[in-house]
């Protein structure tokens, strides 16, 4: 029994032997592997170059003082040969703060690049939100790799002393994917808000952003897009910065792309993506500016305003007096013709007695008088000699009727498009406040001042043309509807809403050319819901058009364009009378047949020779228009699609005054005047919209390269001069259209001619 415990104990003193020492060996191997991955801490000093190599077993600290020096900021740059599978692996310890990447760093894009040197700039440790109190001792910069074979590495740390920028004064500055850098501002109380213009000498993409001063700073491409407002710059950008975003300041903040796809839309990386780029941050425009240049705005509208209604009182007090003239001489004229003159009181003889009994004694049956043809369109609208009075045959109250009916389908339109338009322009708005990218909005960036939060009567009489004003008070809510739309598409210009801007303007081209046609066809007018239905296939089409603007969409609508060009054709040709339908060709045969009976000139000479030169002539702009949208479109379909409207509207008027003055008509002094005004307000304003700020058909980068300085009370650029001018030019233009026929006032409808 004894034995068996002796050997038992035996065996347990073994165990316990074999257990210390393995502890004894796996606690010197410890100790041993822990001095192998002992750091080598080294006291470093700024603007010094450490040249060293590290593997698997070391890791350097290099410890960089912090306290007792007049450092805002500092600037780490190293460069080493680690490979991208063992990267060299670079650790910044502040007081409660860290940063950290690897050497070599990975850019991707079109082709991704492995840059071997890299630089940061590191946040003031002031500048974290639970920032010490007590100021830090040192820097800690910890440089270690997982590369069994030997690593080089360069590092050093400079101070970065003119880490403020200051307004008027330009920073020029280097930078790469990866050495992006960034700037401090402390705003001043003097300036309500400061304008971050950039510019460069190449077209690689960066983002600029603006961040507010708190730590960590997002300076990668990777997350620079998290923080602030930032955009995309190629050559020129600028961001207006309001006090009231960022109170204390903020951090201009610069990182160059890996490829250049958001700012020229083409998939493709240089391999040496250096830039240079020119920081400058310039006051904006104070409250007084504003208020001078709004307040200069409105009273130039106020004056014209009370200069029109002035006139328009003196005009009525002038016509007034004409009238009470006019009522004063007739009424003399019928006293001196009431008294009866002795030629007037001639007896009948006989011989003329006998003359009425024998024109009384026809037999009227033998006379087909065929009264219906008075009274049948296609009889009527196909003399070859028509009148104002063959088409204005109904009655005014019906017209007067049909006329009105375009304002009321107009309030309908304008109501129901209008309000999502400004909804979604207020949607915009947040969405870039809450987003801060202002790449969603084309702005003319070195002009952008924000505020707040926003980045028929009838004449019983048969002279004159018949005036129905239904269409001139829709014209006139068009405009309005137009300023209205305008504004909203302002609030942020983009590809995506640049058919607000142009739905009223498509609406109004229509309008006006319908009451110019209206002018000499008052029976002949399209009717209100074809019109606006027509109207809604144009904006349809000019949706497709924004949406998908393909080669073969341009094809399809320019074959549609000219097949609608020669339905119209056909139709303002014959006046309405000709029907399109399973007999047209039939019709067209026997036509022919019965012309060429007549003789070859017979058949080709025009039945109604001015409206065929007219109608040929617009066939053949429209022809002109399709071939140079097709060749030369650049995507835009919303603005080609408006010159074509533009365009004919701008020929048919032309074409109104030229066959005025061919048949005789005078144009009196007062539509002469708005003839010449809006000429010239016409001019100087597109002198201002062809030197365009903005093109939304290209990428917000491409579009900042035409950002201009304002240049009327520092407050305007030439893209709001153009509103100015061509608002103007259409009030001029609305006016000619009112007063063209002044001079047909009382000329009778049968001398007026149609054409």
């Amino acid at each position: 029994m004894e034995k068996t415990i002796n050997v038992n104990s035996m065996e347990m003193r073994n165990t316990l032997g074999l257990i210390t020492m393995l502890l004894l060996f796996d606690a010197a191997t410890s100790i041993l592997s822990s001095s192998a991955f002992s750091p080598i801490v080294i006291q470093a000093k700024y603007e010094r170059s450490y040249q060293r190599t590290t593997n698997a077993t070391v890791e350097y600290v290099f410890l960089y003082p912090a306290a007792n020096i007049s450092l805002e900021t500092a600037k780490i740059e190293i460069e080493s040969n680690a490979t991208h599978n063992l990267p060299l692996t670079v650790i910044v310890r502040q007081t409660i703060g860290i940063l950290s990447w690897q050497i070599p760093l990975l850019v991707n894009g079109a082709d991704s690049v492995v840059y071997n040197k890299t630089s940061r700039i590191l946040c003031s440790t002031k500048y974290y939100r639970y920032a010490p109190k007590d100021e830090e001792e040192y820097i800690n910069v910890a440089i270690s790799t997982a590369s069994h074979e030997n690593v080089f590495f360069n590092l050093s740390v400079v101070k970065v002393e003119d880490f403020y920028l200051s307004p008027g004064n330009k920073k020029v500055v280097e930078i790469s994917p990866s050495e992006p850098i960034y700037y401090g501002y402390i705003s001043k109380q003097a300036n309500s808000s400061v304008i971050v213009r950039v510019e460069s000498d190449n077209d690689i993409c960066m983002t600029v952003s603006i961040q507010n001063t708190s730590c960590p700073v997002f300076d990668l491409e990777r997350n620079i897009e998290l923080s602030g407002h930032w955009q995309t710059v190629s050559r020129r950008g600028g961001i207006t910065v309001p006090r009231e975003a960022y109170p204390s300041g903020f951090f201009v903040v610069l990182v160059v792309k890996g490829e250049d796809t958001e700012c020229n839309g083409i998939s493709e990386s240089s391999p040496l993506r250096t830039k240079n780029v020119t920081l400058i941050i310039n006051p904006t425009i104070s409250k007084q500016d504003y208020i001078v240049a709004t307040a200069s705005a409105g009273a130039i509208a106020l004056c014209f305003c009370i200069f029109y209604i002035t006139a328009v009182i003196m005009f009525n007090i002038r016509k007034s007096r004409e009238l009470i003239q006019e009522s004063i001489n007739e009424q003399n004229q019928d006293i001196n013709d009431y008294v009866p003159s002795p030629s007037m009181t001639r007896e009948v003889t006989s011989k003329q007695w006998d003359s009425v009994e024998e024109d009384s004694s026809l037999d009227e049956d033998d006379i087909d008088l065929m009264e219906d043809a008075l009274f049948d369109k296609d009889v009527i609208r196909t003399k070859i000699v028509l009148s104002v009075c063959d088409l204005a045959r109904k009655e005014p109250r019906i017209l007067r009727h049909k006329s009105r009916l375009y304002l009321y389908y107009l309030i309908t339109v304008a109501v129901f498009y209008t309000l999502p338009v400004v909804q979604l322009a207020i949607t915009y708005q947040r969405v870039l406040h809450t987003t801060g990218n202002q790449d969603m909005c084309y702005y003319n960036f070195l002009c952008a001042h924000p505020l707040e939060r926003m980045s028929d009567a009838d004449m019983t009489k048969c002279y004159g043309i018949p005036q129905h004003y239904g269409l001139f008070y829709a014209m006139g809510t068009a405009l309005i509807m137009e300023g209205i739309l305008s504004a909203s598409y302002h609030v942020c210009p983009s590809r995506s809403n640049f058919q607000f801007d142009t739905s009223f303007m498509y609406i109004i081209a229509v309008l006006c050319m319908l009451k110019i046609y209206q002018n000499r066809h008052p029976d002949i007018n399209a009717r209100a819901p074809v019109t606006f239905g027509i109207l809604a296939l144009i904006i349809f089409i000019g949706l497709i058009g924004v949406l998908n603007g393909s080669t073969y969409f341009w094809v399809i609508f320019s074959i549609l364009h000219l097949l609608i060009c020669f339905i119209l054709t056909v139709q303002i040709y014959y006046m309405g009378r000709c029907k399109f339908n399973r007999g047209v060709f039939n019709r067209v045969i026997q036509t022919f047949k019965h012309d060429a009976r007549c003789g070859i000139w017979h058949l080709l000479r025009p039945l109604y020779p001015a409206r065929f030169i007219m109608l040929v002539l617009a066939n053949l702009c429209n022809v002109g228009l399709a071939v140079f949208g097709n060749m030369y479109h650049e995507g835009n379909f919303a603005t080609f699609l408006l010159a074509i409207l533009m365009s004919n509207l701008i020929l048919y008027t032309f074409f109104y005054i030229v066959m005025k003055l061919c048949h005789r008509e005078r144009i009196l002094l007062t539509p002469g005047m708005y003839i010449v005004l809006s000429m010239l307000f016409w001019g100087a304003a597109l002198y201002f919209f062809v030197n365009k700020t903005i093109s939304w058909a290209l990428t917000p980068a491409q579009s900042r390269l035409y950002n201009k300085p304002c240049e009327l009370l520092n407050f305007f650029d030439s893209h709001d001069i153009w509103h100015f001018l061509s608002a103007l030019a259409m009030f001029f233009s609305f006016m000619v259209l009112l007063t063209l026929d002044d001079d047909l006032t009382d000329v009778h409808r049968s001398q007026i001619p149609v054409f």
